[in-house]
């Protein structure tokens, strides 16, 4: 995972989810989705909190949240931001793949919204995947956040034509992954999926498949538009993007997919 560190210690990962609209409505469609079920109290895992966008937002409003990443700068940025606010928030630095230092059935909700798509084995994904689900609860909820294949090479085709190339979509569609020292990388360690996938390896798992979503939508596809929008015509956008991100047309095309399941209670 050093790639990975290495990439997130140049990179806001906050300042990218208040950028622009397309980059907040991520941000405004998750949290309407976590909102359905978290409520004060609640023991809260965010195992990839990056800056620590939603482990801060939910801190402030009386859960008790646990904060790691495995990148050491965010950490810091989390426990800094805590004070700052004057909020009582655990932060540690931690592999997703190995959640010892909890006791089993620990929190209420977990979120996996990171990891997934920066462990490019695929034990690895069940083994971070099988840590989020033995500290949670029976009956509590698992956020899993994954990126998409197909939004991913049409992206990359339409910002610059280097990347249309057979060599890239058949990468991405057929191998779904890519590592730091590949030729031409564009990023980091990452696997990309579809829809089914996900929900294929989430049936593997002692989980209920409760909402499947698309984080951002068409919005990405449609950013410099959308990014232009005032912000009476963005709240338009963003209430018909609310009430169809559920839709399955519309998962493959997004940027970023959610899927939200409760663990069995037996």
């Amino acid at each position: 995972m050093k790639n990975v560190i290495r990439a997130y210690e140049t990179y806001d990962e906050d300042k990218r989810l208040e950028a622009d609209n397309v980059r907040r409505l991520e941000f405004m469609t998750t949290l309407v989705y976590m909102n359905k079920y978290l409520k004060e109290g609640d023991k809260v895992l965010d195992v990839a909190a990056g800056g620590g966008a939603y482990a801060l937002y939910y801190a402030a409003r009386g859960l008790d949240v646990t904060a790691l990443d495995i990148t050491p700068s965010y950490v810091e940025i989390i426990r800094r931001k805590a004070r700052e606010q004057n909020l009582s928030i655990e932060s540690f630095q931690n592999d997703a793949r190995d959640l010892s230092m909890f006791p089993d059935e620990t929190f209420d909700t977990v979120f996996c919204m990171g990891p997934i798509y920066h462990l490019v084995e695929a034990a690895d994904r069940r083994r971070a995947l099988a840590e989020s689900l033995r500290v949670l609860k029976r009956g509590g909820m698992l956020y899993v956040a994954y990126i998409n294949k197909f939004f991913t090479f049409a992206h990359l085709a339409t910002q610059n034509k280097q990347f249309l190339q057979e060599k890239w979509y058949q990468t991405i569609i057929e191998q779904g992954a890519m590592k730091s020292d590949d030729p031409d990388c564009f990023w980091t360690d990452a696997w990309f999926s579809k829809p089914s996938e996900m929900e294929a390896m989430l049936s593997e798992f002692p989980v209920r498949v409760c909402h499947h979503l698309a984080q951002d939508g068409t919005a990405r596809m449609l950013a410099e538009r959308i990014n232009d929008l005032k912000p009476a015509y963005f709240n338009r956008w963003a209430d018909y993007h609310i009430r169809t991100c559920e839709e399955p047309s519309i998962l493959g095309s997004s940027n970023h997919g959610l899927i939200i399941a409760r663990k069995h209670d037996w």
